[in-house]
């Protein structure tokens, strides 16, 4: 276990490394922020897709900052859908986001595409994404403050239904035992906005790095589940620090503590191993907000359903008697 440990370690620091000296410092807007990352990661990363002998398919839906105005907050979901192709030792998936923020919605589309092989002790996942990425601005409820409309505002955007741009990303995921450590960069070609006089960048590369392991407890009823997500544009950072714990492969709870000094409460549950309900899980996730957007808003809620199935079904060896089936 300490060899795979240090091999895992090893990547980690390089990739850390790599992202560091890759790109030059710039403005950029991150990402919409989950708290439950680690259970939609073929949402950043299609290298997941395929790792595992059944399919997923997955919704999330977040309500950032409830409870402010006109309920201004940003709303986002995320919908996936992956299943392997065992026997081109490959997989594939589809991964559809949507984000409202104030007058802005973004929405995109990608399909997902991973190969794995193995590698030392463990299983390797490399995997790439194409996709399309639309963004449009609604200003027919727009409020300016001196009862002025602001005529190049609605003349270089508002008046612009959509911009539509492809969407290209990278992934790698490596798996040993119940360790695993995965590296993607999502709007590879960071997409512009084009308008009649020039385009302006809008979507900055995106840098991500995870990992996690399942540990074993003494007790057979608790396993353990700590995992870390870092996502950036190297000009802006943000971390999350994940704990839970499943008790007899059923429930689950847990807390996060991100760098916005967001401190989040998980609780769901799984059914699984032959279960009436198996391969269904069920998380909810509340954010405490501890900085002064604390005081204007009741936190952040988040919740995940998704359900893994399996398309292959074995056949089963029978031996009859009956001539009738021979």
């Amino acid at each position: 276990m300490e060899r795979r440990l240090k091999y895992v370690l090893k990547f980690l620091w390089t990739t850390i490394v790599c992202i560091v000296a890759m790109d030059s410092v710039v403005f950029a807007q991150l990402n919409p922020r989950s708290s439950l990352y680690a259970f939609h990661q073929s949402s950043y990363n299609p290298a997941i897709c395929g790792a595992f002998d059944y399919g997923n398919a997955s919704l999330v839906v977040r309500n950032q900052y409830m409870g402010f105005v006109d309920k201004s907050g940003p709303a986002s979901t995320w919908f996936n859908v992956s299943m392997p192709i065992k026997s081109v030792n490959s997989g594939v998936g589809l991964s559809v986001a949507q984000t409202k923020e104030g007058f802005e919605k973004r929405v995109s589309a990608k399909l997902n595409y991973a190969y794995h092989l193995n590698l030392r002790s463990g299983r390797l996942g490399l995997g790439l994404s194409a996709g399309l990425n639309t963004v449009g601005w609604d200003l027919s409820e727009a409020v300016y403050p001196d009862g002025t409309n602001d005529s190049y505002l609605e003349s270089t955007i508002g008046s612009k239904e959509k911009f539509s741009n492809l969407l290209l990303g990278f992934g790698a995921f490596y798996q040993v035992g119940s360790l695993y450590a995965a590296f993607s960069v999502t709007e590879l070609n960071e997409p512009s906005l084009k308008f009649d006089s020039g385009k302006m960048k809008y979507l900055k590369r995106h840098y991500w790095l995870s990992c996690g392991y399942d540990y074993k407890t003494s007790s057979p009823k608790w396993t353990l589940c700590p995992a870390m997500t870092l996502k950036t544009t190297v000009s802006d950072l943000q971390i999350s620090f994940d704990c839970r714990a499943i008790y007899n492969n059923f429930a689950i709870v847990g807390i996060s503590y991100t760098s916005s000094q967001d401190i989040s409460l998980n609780v769901g549950v799984q059914f699984k191993d032959g279960a009436k309900l198996d391969g269904l899980k069920a998380i909810f996730s509340y954010d405490i907000v501890t900085s002064k957007l604390g005081g204007e808003s009741a936190g952040n809620l988040e919740f995940m359903l998704s359900y893994d199935f399996n398309l292959f079904i074995e056949k089963e060896n029978k031996i009859y008697k009956s001539v009738r089936f021979l």
